[in-house]
């Protein structure tokens, strides 16, 4: 389904998914006496959590499983169940769900495996399980599914044991993955789980629809998401760009390299497209990205626990430690991540010095120096003046708190645990968020239990317990920000009409336009370029370059040779009349020679003149395309011949503003020339963006156009100048592949 097509649909019909997620009544077709069976142990484990409401077996034999009756079909249930979950073989389950369609069952968990992971086979078996689902109106989880849990409601189709219920839901698309996150969290947090969804394949029920159902669900606090494919990457951003307004996402990817894909695509059989876009994608949604693995929980436990700090205010991230070397590696992380440190006011800083003494460093970040060692009550003393001070957000605790009764003596244990009473109760006053570090977190610690009662995270590694507290300040940036990503503006700019250059094109078979059209399809969005004049012989040549007055630069033109100086097709600095009708002949030659050679058509030789270009402060490169998953996906980077040497790129999902444009920019390598490093002239960027936003436009205003592509962009200190353009169109017949031009025409 095109993302147009989804926007104007009508709202997704969450009664379906409350039937999937809140069943009054489950099926387990497949139900088996035998211990070792699926369809055993999640009839028992329905038991074993206390599930309320009805539990039905069926077996096409009959007889009696774990004291229930069980019925030979779901035809001959005494009610239309809410959910199946189906212990089956796979190729069953077609049948299956016609057969709950009939019956008015809402929805079907399939665990089997065997499907569009396992091959072409399996591919046509999920289409046809696809098909029977649309048919019969049943909404299906998975396949290749590790189950669906509700712990609050005691719906365990996993099987987990020991598991808490809480605030924490996990969509996921591995069961190791679900085990291991269930785990970490029956062992080390107070939080506990919601739900856990396993999308497995995404046949139908995908994670747009899921995430948005999580969104509105009562009992969960945070979203932790493990992406391996996305079978519609557009509505998943969609959803969460709405999420993340209400409550955190947390996600990780996998399947980021070339490799990572190919082994993601064995096992879910779905791909998300290049990782780079997805990302970007995800971040523009206000997910929180994390690549550890280390990093996923504890990154979801402080966003779901803390504030960060007075919404709308200045507020920043400041370090409260009892040792130097910790807090300084802290400073450096916080900095490598872009997070700012808080500037303490005077009196904050005066009072800090009277409470800890010379010795003391009473600046972020602030070290007791000692004065916790034989006093734990130091620490609260000193975070209550620190924590009071208006630009103080988020506190990050770090050092040997919650191991003074161990290292030092056992004496210190009640002392140490009400500092940790005050600092949870002065943070909680004043709406503030902490995150502790502590090299004690996996000792038996009576302080650090009382964080962890409070939900208080209390993390061991010193990067994971920065990243924590990085995103916990982050999150109140993003809140503050009125703006946010709004996929729904996108079929305002689509236009049914085709441009005059598209359809010549389409009529002529061609699915690239050449430098003319191109540069008259990105005109009419806005793009400005300086002059050219087409010639068609060497005497016309000349005489173009003879009124230019200065030197020209003279390009191939042509419909079917695109890359011009791969053909021999580009000459520069062309200073005469004479060299001017050499340098025709020349590319007209090349151009026959290179059509010859590749089976291209031989045709009129063509060129462009224009005049050389003064060098520029930099080259950009900025493009857009309409990437199959994501849809309209803008690129910007430093472009010219450092293109594929650099790889400086940013991409943005479409549509953006000007102002998100601007940040994307910013975030270059590049950029730094643009700002005017080293003595250099410093540019203004409102034509840069004019210019991103005019090829955006493009690629969103006309459907036919594909891949749209200015390299180089020629920035100056108060304009850019287009150099080259390229566009191509959607098609299904052969085309060129899209390769980035290498042409500086100064």
């Amino acid at each position: 389904m095109s993302f147009a097509h989804d926007i104007m649909s009508t709202t997704l019909d969450m009664s379906t998914l409350h039937r999937i997620f809140e069943p009054r009544s489950i099926a387990v077709v497949g139900a088996s006496a035998n211990p070792t069976k699926r369809g055993h142990q999640i009839l028992r484990a329905l038991d074993e959590s206390g599930y309320a409401g009805k539990v039905y077996a069926v077996n096409r034999g009959g007889g009696s499983i774990l004291g229930r009756s069980a019925y030979t079909s779901v035809a001959h249930l005494p009610e239309a169940a809410d959910l199946a979950v189906f212990c089956t073989p796979a190729a069953a389950a077609p049948g299956l769900v016609r057969d709950c369609g009939e019956r008015g069952i809402g929805g079907a968990v399939v665990l089997a495996v065997g499907f569009g992971e396992s091959g072409a086979d399996g591919a046509r078996l999920e289409e046809r399980l696809r098909h029977a689902a649309r048919e019969s109106g049943v909404r299906i989880i998975g396949p290749n599914t590790s189950g669906l849990l509700n712990l609050p409601r005691g719906v365990n189709l996993i099987g987990a044991r020991g598991v808490c219920p809480g605030g924490i839901a996990l969509l996921v698309q591995s069961g190791n993955i679900a085990l291991d996150l269930m785990t970490q969290v029956t062992e080390r947090s107070g939080m506990g789980i919601s739900i856990c969804c396993g999308l497995g394949n995404e046949a139908d029920v995908g994670f747009g629809e899921v995430l948005e159902y999580l969104g509105d669900h009562g009992e969960t606090r945070v979203v932790v998401a493990h992406i391996e494919g996305c079978a519609d990457a557009r509505a998943l951003l969609r959803a969460a760009s709405a999420v993340t307004r209400k409550k955190p996402v947390v996600a990780i990817k996998s399947g980021r390299t070339a490799a990572g894909a190919h082994a993601a695509l064995s096992h879910t059989g779905a791909v998300a497209g290049p990782y780079d876009r997805l990302s970007a994608g995800l971040a523009q949604a206000g997910v929180v990205e994390v690549r550890r693995t280390d990093e996923l929980l504890s990154v979801a436990e402080a966003l779901a626990s803390q504030p960060s700090g007075p919404v709308g205010t200045a507020a920043a991230v400041t370090i409260l430690s009892d040792g130097g070397g910790q807090s300084t590696l802290a400073v450096d992380a916080l900095h490598e991540m872009g997070v700012p440190l808080a500037e303490l006011a005077p009196e904050t800083s005066t009072g800090l010095r009277k409470l800890l003494g010379p010795a003391a460093a009473v600046r972020t970040p602030v070290d007791v120096a000692g004065a916790a060692d034989a006093d734990p009550g130091a620490f609260a003393r000193a975070l209550e003046v620190l924590a009071a001070d208006p630009a103080v957000g988020v506190v990050l605790l770090v050092g040997l708190f919650g191991g003074y009764a161990i290292r030092f003596s056992p004496g210190l244990a009640e002392a140490e645990g009400e500092a940790a009473r005050s600092m949870t109760a002065t943070m909680r006053l004043l709406g503030k968020g902490m995150v502790v570090h502590s090299q004690y977190a996996s000792h038996r610690s009576a302080a650090l239990d009382v964080f962890r009662e409070a939900h208080v995270p209390v993390i061991g590694s010193l990067d994971v317990a920065c990243r924590a507290v990085a995103e916990v300040h982050r999150r109140g940036v993003r809140l503050a920000r009125s703006a946010r990503w709004r996929p729904e503006n996108e079929h305002r700019r689509i236009t049914t009409s085709r441009h005059h250059v598209i359809s010549d094109a389409r009529a002529g078979g061609r699915t690239v336009l050449d430098e003319m059209e191109a540069r008259a399809l990105l005109a009419d969005v806005g793009l400005v370029f300086e002059q050219a004049e087409v010639v068609r012989s060497a005497e016309d040549a000349a005489a173009a370059a003879g009124r230019a007055g200065r030197p020209v630069a003279i390009k191939l033109l042509s419909k079917h040779i695109t890359h011009k100086s791969d053909a021999g097709g580009v000459v520069l600095d062309v200073g005469s009349e004479v060299e001017a009708r050499a340098a025709f002949e020349s590319l007209a030659g090349n151009a026959t020679a290179y059509a010859r050679a590749h089976g291209f058509p031989e045709e009129e030789c063509a060129a462009i003149v224009s005049p050389m270009l003064a060098p520029p402060v930099a080259e950009l490169l900025v493009g857009a395309c309409r990437d199959p998953q994501l849809g309209p996906v803008l690129t910007a980077g430093a472009g010219g011949i450092w293109v594929e040497v650099l790889r400086d790129v940013v991409h943005r999902v479409l549509p953006v503003d000007g102002r998100e444009v601007e940040a994307a920019i910013g975030e270059l390598k590049v950029s730094a020339l643009l700002a005017g490093a080293r003595g250099g002239h410093p540019v203004r960027s409102g034509p840069i963006v004019k210019a991103a936003m005019a090829v955006a436009e493009c690629v969103m205003r006309w459907r036919d156009v594909a891949e749209v592509e200015v390299n180089p962009l020629f920035v100056y200190p108060d304009r850019v100048v287009p150099v080259d353009a390229r566009v191509v169109l959607a098609g299904v017949g052969p085309r060129q592949p899209s390769r980035r031009p290498h042409v500086s025409s100064r």
